[in-house]
């Protein structure tokens, strides 16, 4: 070996060359394909939180959050009548008794409403749907004079701040459902189905099933919300608890003999 000298020799063969070329293509193929891979899957989750950062910078820089909530109000209406009242459904097959119970669930407000009103107003599909979303205006609008009266600005605070805490806590939540259903889909693939449009679709779905579920649980709590005033708690936990009357009491005959 040492009188040859082999051991200096280039190894050449063009076989050997296209072997290691070959290998080197897929090994970088294989590794772009899975950047490639995570790269669609991040835009998808990237398009869903512009929508979701877009909404939370309205709250936070608007003036008036009317507008959105009246949208809330309406787009809500929609899906408990839809629920309920498919746009199908024959007139005759209402079930109004069902769907005023979902209605005054959300808004205690709508108590007036009956079937025979609702039968009386509207003759179509169309016209209960806009009858329903001129109730639920009116009812928040009702709301918030009865709150403006009690403590002027504190609805604008209450509404900002349910709409940034839905948008936060079920953001969370929705970040985490996609993590499991990007890792579900993989497995579809054994079934000849294209794992990131199985993402695609179900992360689209459960974006739209969040969106609602924002505006339902914003709305619900607009609809709901009573500001109970500091005097009022602190002349309720008065009466709760005797002890601090006596106290209280106490305080005020000391100082007035004091005073004397």
């Amino acid at each position: 070996m040492q009188a040859f000298r082999v051991e200096d020799l280039p190894i050449e063969s063009k076989m050997l060359t296209r072997a290691l070329d070959e290998a080197q293509r897929k090994v970088e193929n294989y590794f772009f394909d899975i950047r490639k891979q995570l790269f669609e899957y991040d835009e998808v989750l990237n398009s869903q939180r512009d929508r979701v950062y877009a909404e939370r910078r309205r709250a936070l820089a608007s003036g008036s959050l009317e507008s959105l909530i009246v949208e809330y109000a309406e787009l809500t209406m929609d899906d408990i009548l839809e629920a309920n009242i498919g746009p199908g459904t024959p007139r005759e097959s209402w079930d109004l008794g069902k769907l005023i119970a979902k209605v005054q669930q959300y808004c205690y407000l709508l108590n007036d409403l009956t079937p025979e009103l609702l039968e009386s107003k509207c003759s179509s599909y169309e016209d209960l749907q806009e009858y329903l979303r001129t109730r639920g205006r009116e009812a928040y609008f009702q709301k918030a004079e009865i709150v403006e009266k009690q403590a002027p600005g504190l609805m604008k605070e209450a509404e900002r701040f349910l709409i940034l805490s839905n948008i936060d806590k079920l953001w969370k939540e929705h970040l985490q459902a996609l993590k499991f259903v990007q890792q579900a889909v993989g497995l579809r693939g054994y079934a000849q189905r294209d794992p990131l449009i199985e993402y695609k679709l179900e992360g689209y779905n459960l974006f739209l099933d969040m969106m609602a579920q924002i505006r339902r649980n914003v709305i619900y709590s607009v609809y709901q919300f009573k500001p109970v005033m500091k005097k009022q708690e602190e002349e309720s936990s008065e009466k709760k608890d005797p002890k601090k009357n006596l106290q209280k009491g106490a305080k005020k005959l000391g100082a007035a003999q004091a005073a004397s």
